[in-house]
């Protein structure tokens, strides 16, 4: 059997369930999940590696309507993921009545198979909220559940089928294309949409600062940006409290994943950031 490998980019609306069935495809968390919708900023790479195929999975923000230039930047990531795919994954879920067709007739130009799934089959009663859309537009599609085994090995083995003849792209220990410096962010900025409400969450970026892995020692420095005074004082806490659960929190799964101590610092600091041409373009 000649050996596969190629790349494939899941898309779709924000909450739709993209990031769940992108890491239990893996089987491992990379991209971060929450109950908040575009919780999903950056293109994120996982890599699954077996002794017959390669496939480089991309996870992608929410397609969503531009009210900042960070809006504008998820939404060019995630054109940019979709160069050189092999395969579209487009996911959608029961409670959507209509698909995002602009995001769709996009994709159609690209001349890319389409694997259509609809998500959350598991929540379904009596009344079935399918979404209205053409079928035949795409190469294949299926009702699914991202959380069911039985489905994402399913979808692991319909993804395989779209593969080419060809030998891998990354090393077999290669996990992702992000630095242990995004990961971390990441896991602080999970800790943060999981703790503050409104507004805080979209309005707040991690930025890893100082990430310095000793032996018995992992030192990690980061700045935590809000766009207001207000929402500084609200990520704080009184007397800070709230930043320092954030800390304890992360803490914790940091030390889990690197299996040694850790110590972090966040420094909180005040930036109008989402609609900043130049930060959006270093960071994003």
């Amino acid at each position: 059997m000649k050996y596969k490998s190629g790349f494939v980019t899941i898309i779709g609306n924000p909450n739709v369930g993209k990031s769940t069935l992108f890491n239990n495809l893996l089987d491992y968390e990379l991209s971060i999940v929450t109950s908040k919708s575009q919780t999903t900023r950056d293109s994120i790479k996982g890599i699954i590696t077996t002794d017959n195929y390669q496939i480089v999975l991309s996870d992608t923000p929410g397609h969503v309507e531009a009210s900042y230039m960070l809006h504008s930047k998820m939404n060019k990531n995630i054109f940019s993921s979709l160069e050189g795919s092999d395969l579209i994954i487009y996911v959608t879920d029961i409670y959507e009545k209509i698909v995002n067709n602009r995001l769709i007739e996009a994709v159609n130009k690209l001349e890319i198979p389409i694997y259509f799934l609809v998500n959350k089959k598991d929540q379904l009663k009596e009344k079935k909220y399918l979404p209205s859309v053409e079928y035949s537009t795409f190469s294949d599609y299926d009702m699914v559940s991202a959380d069911d085994k039985d489905d994402c090995k399913m979808i692991l083995k319909k993804i395989v089928s779209y593969l080419p003849i060809h030998s891998p792209y990354y090393l077999n220990d290669d996990l992702t294309n992000k630095s242990e410096r995004f990961i971390v962010s990441e896991i602080i900025r999970k800790e943060v949409f999981e703790l503050y409400k409104k507004e805080v969450p979209y309005s707040t970026h991690i930025e890893t600062e100082s990430f310095k892995n000793e032996e018995t020692l992992l030192s990690i420095y980061c700045y935590v940006y809000v766009e207001t005074e207000s929402q500084k004082m609200i990520v704080l806490g009184k007397n800070g409290s709230k930043i320092k659960i954030i800390g304890t929190n992360s803490r914790k799964k940091i030390e889990k994943m690197y299996d040694k101590k850790v110590f972090i610092d966040l420094t909180v600091k005040v930036l109008k950031w989402r609609n900043n041409n130049n930060f959006i373009k270093e960071k994003y």
